[in-house]
């Protein structure tokens, strides 16, 4: 009787083997031949689940989103102030130890590819509007007094830029963002952006 696939384990091993390549050899490493070697598989297998280079980036992409969403869904939920609650969520987007350093390698290599692949720009666009929308909810929550301010986009926008460019340095020169620098460029991000109704 033949062996059963498990066509999940399967495709969850070739996702890990993408992430190892694009860490160790860059996009211009990423190959379906480097892939099936770090799989240890044959080519063949990794077409079947993948038909490109650009299908393979892509799906690493997304399952780094599914995995940040997947830490932030599991985060303990306390008597924490919206603010808190906003750190906290807000954190998961840094490289602050070796899982999250690897998916900011991954989403930096995937933010490059973007730039002349209009299908993967799309891809981009829905992740991203999702993270917004939800640090967006957040930062309503935690911004004090009412009435909301007129420049919440504004100050999304500021947070995510923050975010963006800690993981991107942070990946780039790790010894000159180490992760309590992070935590604290963060924290000062916040107190600008959440700081009463100043617009910004």
């Amino acid at each position: 009787m033949p062996r059963q696939v498990d066509h999940a384990q399967r495709r969850s091993e070739i996702s890990s083997a993408v992430w190892r390549v694009v860490c160790e050899s860059g996009l211009e490493g990423l190959t379906l031949r480097a892939v099936a070697a770090a799989a240890g598989c044959t080519t063949g297998m990794v077409t079947h689940y993948f038909r490109d280079k650009k299908a393979l980036l892509a799906h690493a992409r997304s399952v780094m989103h599914r995995r940040m969403a997947d830490r932030i869904d599991a985060l303990p939920v306390r008597d924490e102030s919206p603010r808190d609650r906003l750190y906290a969520v807000a954190e998961q987007a840094l490289p602050l130890d070796e899982e999250r350093h690897l998916e900011a390698v991954v989403w930096s290599y995937f933010q490059l590819a973007t730039r002349t692949d209009p299908e993967l720009l799309r891809e981009h666009f829905v992740s991203h509007a999702s993270w917004v929308r939800r640090l967006t909810a957040l930062v309503r929550a935690a911004v004090p007094g009412e009435p909301e301010p007129q420049d919440l986009e504004g100050r999304v926008r500021a947070l995510v830029a923050c975010l963006d460019g800690l993981a991107l340095n942070a990946v780039t020169d790790p010894g000159a963002y180490p992760p309590d620098l992070q935590r604290r460029v963060l924290e000062l991000q916040l107190d600008l952006i959440l700081e009463g109704n100043r617009s910004l």
